[in-house]
């Protein structure tokens, strides 16, 4: 069974869900009205514009150039060498575009800012899984441009995590202390309505506690969808103490097991050995360095 971490078919299906466009729509039209570019002296009405990388990576951002260009330049034509999540190399040339010139100029900004930041967003996201080796990585709800941000740790082989509040209920130390029931009708509420249900937990006492009421009281109802228990700042050891403390107890089953708080790359291979499914992270969307990408315009003559 795969882990319900992974909702990118929230964002794709054999195109952009509408869920993708509409913020694609959103972050296209903010970041073209928060820099316009205002019109070149010497308009060309035909140019040809080269994306060219200028260091290693994996390419992201493919399907918002695609939405970006086509919502922006009349008549344009694009050419990708590189598809999204291949990865390139210093020196390719990775989209060409065929389009009026001034319109080029008007979204150059925006173009290098998306394919950059995404690229750079997968690319971490490529090297923590292959550290990780076989223990899953996902992107948390902190991130700065949203879904475009869990998109490219997508393509970069990780997982979505929620895309938002909604997607997933979270049972969070805010959340019972809002709550006027109890936790095991908080949990039966959530499992009967979602097929991701995530609770965090902080120490050893409280993940026993959660595992038992999963199992004596939420499983027995024939519930067969997967409890994330999300050990919060625990870190690699004590989340391995946890996992143990759950297998020898009988309690594993029925668990995913994710791991996360202060994660960072110097910390994978201990996070390697934790006994967790899966460890998220904000540093996946918040950290990552943009690929050095450049863009170069010729007249088309």
């Amino acid at each position: 069974m795969g882990l319900p971490h992974d909702r990118s078919h929230l964002l794709w299906t054999d195109a952009p869900t509408a869920r993708f466009t509409e913020s694609m729509d959103r972050w296209t039209k903010t970041l073209i009205g928060d820099d316009p570019s205002g019109t070149p002296l010497t308009p060309n009405p035909h140019a040809i514009a080269k994306i060219i990388a200028k260091e290693s990576g994996i390419l992201a951002g493919q399907p918002v150039l695609n939405h970006l260009f086509s919502n922006n330049c009349q008549n344009s034509h694009l050419k990708w060498n590189i598809s999204e999540g291949d990865g390139f190399l210093d020196g390719d040339v990775i989209l060409s575009i065929e389009a009026d010139g001034t319109e080029i100029l008007s979204v150059e900004r925006t173009a290098m800012n998306l394919i950059t930041r995404m690229s750079g967003i997968a690319t971490k996201t490529s090297k923590w899984v292959k550290i990780l080796d076989g223990v899953a990585i996902a992107a948390t709800r902190k991130t700065l441009w949203g879904v475009l941000d869990k998109w490219a740790v997508h393509v970069g082989g990780g997982l979505t995590h929620r895309i938002d509040r909604s997607d997933a209920p979270m049972i969070k130390e805010n959340d019972s202390a809002l709550s006027t029931i109890s936790l095991t009708d908080q949990m039966s509420n959530a499992a009967f309505n979602s097929d991701f249900l995530v609770i965090e937990v902080t120490s050893m006492e409280h993940a026993l506690t959660v595992a038992r009421e999963w199992k004596n009281n939420i499983q027995k109802n024939e519930i067969t969808d997967l409890l994330t228990l999300l050990l919060d700042n625990l870190g690699p050891e004590g989340s391995l103490d946890v996992a143990r403390q759950l297998e020898t107890k009988g309690l594993r089953g029925g668990l995913v097991l994710e791991g996360s708080g202060g994660v960072r790359t110097s910390e994978l291979a201990r996070w390697s050995h934790s006994g967790m499914d899966v460890v998220s992270s904000g540093a996946l969307t918040m950290d990552s360095s943009p690929i050095d990408m450049t863009m170069l315009m010729e007249a088309d003559r």
